[in-house]
């Protein structure tokens, strides 16, 4: 990717928000970029505005001021957790729908870094939906943060593939972090369908290496000696087989792409990928192809 990259980061002031903050700050020191915490509101349904400690904020308070306070209270939220060197100016807006306000916001950035998790309303909830729609309606790589994924330091990167050219759009990605970090890159592919035998089985799986090796040759090759590749059996389905080698191996990032091709059968991997995300305590980067 392109150095100075800008990344924005959707925040709803909740300590689960917050920890997307130190992850977007370790993106943009890998990349020389800068940081935009964002965050939309709703005067007439966000009737719990007291968190934002905005005085002005209600129905009839005068916008412009609104807007500017609350984009002095993101700054100040953001910089409990991120150097000022790198913050950018923030980003608010006024929508009912805060996936579509991220999505739109996101427009004018290269990344978005949110949370997992968030409060929603009156209460604090699960923020999957309003990630979920961003990964499904964005048009920019978006990192999810989990809450309990330990993201840095790096030391090994996943990157899940099935061959097609949708999924290899992940590997500049992997390898910049990569490069910049010292971690390892791991290419891993789920071979699915029933096998026969044993034997079967093994033949399949060392052509499938072959092929990992010939991709990480030729699509990292600035990651000599730093890579390694995997496969195994998906038998009832790819992500599963991704599931198990996630949670064997403890990867601090997972990079794939929303997608592409699932081993034999030709389904889109983005339900693969909203499922892991689900599934698992590990950071994703999602590449849009």
């Amino acid at each position: 990717m392109n150095k100075g990259l800008k990344i924005l980061v959707p925040v709803d002031f909740s300590d689960f928000s917050r920890k997307a903050l130190p992850v977007a700050q370790e993106l943009a020191r890998i990349y020389k970029g800068r940081i935009s915490p964002f965050h939309a509101y709703d005067l007439y349904s966000n009737m719990d505005g007291f968190h934002y400690d905005v005085d002005s904020f209600h129905a009839d308070g005068d916008p412009a001021t609104i807007e500017q306070a609350i984009k002095a209270k993101l700054r100040q939220f953001a910089l409990e957790s991120v150097d000022n060197g790198i913050l950018d100016d923030s980003v608010a807006a006024q929508d009912r729908k805060p996936a579509q306000a991220i999505v739109e916001a996101s427009g004018r950035f290269d990344m978005i870094v949110m949370s997992s998790h968030g409060r929603t309303g009156f209460m604090r909830m699960l923020m999957g939906s309003v990630a979920e729609k961003v990964l499904r309606f964005g048009h920019r790589p978006i990192v999810i943060v989990e809450d309990e994924s330990g993201f840095t330091p790096f030391r090994k990167i996943l990157v899940p593939t099935d061959f097609s050219s949708n999924s290899l759009a992940a590997l500049p990605y992997a390898q910049d972090i990569a490069q910049a970090s010292g971690a390892e890159v791991h290419l891993f592919h789920a071979l699915c369908g029933d096998l026969h035998s044993p034997e079967q089985f093994e033949q399949q799986k060392q052509e499938r290496l072959e092929k990992l090796h010939e991709i990480a040759e030729r699509h990292l090759p600035d990651l000599a000696g730093n890579s390694k590749c995997f496969v195994a059996h998906g038998a009832d389905s790819a992500h599963n087989a991704i599931r198990e080698h996630i949670i064997g191996q403890h990867y601090n990032l997972v990079v794939m792409a929303a997608i592409g091709r699932t081993g034999l059968d030709h389904q889109p991997i983005g339900s693969t990928t909203a499922t892991l995300i689900r599934a698992v305590h590990t950071t994703f980067m999602v590449i849009k192809p």
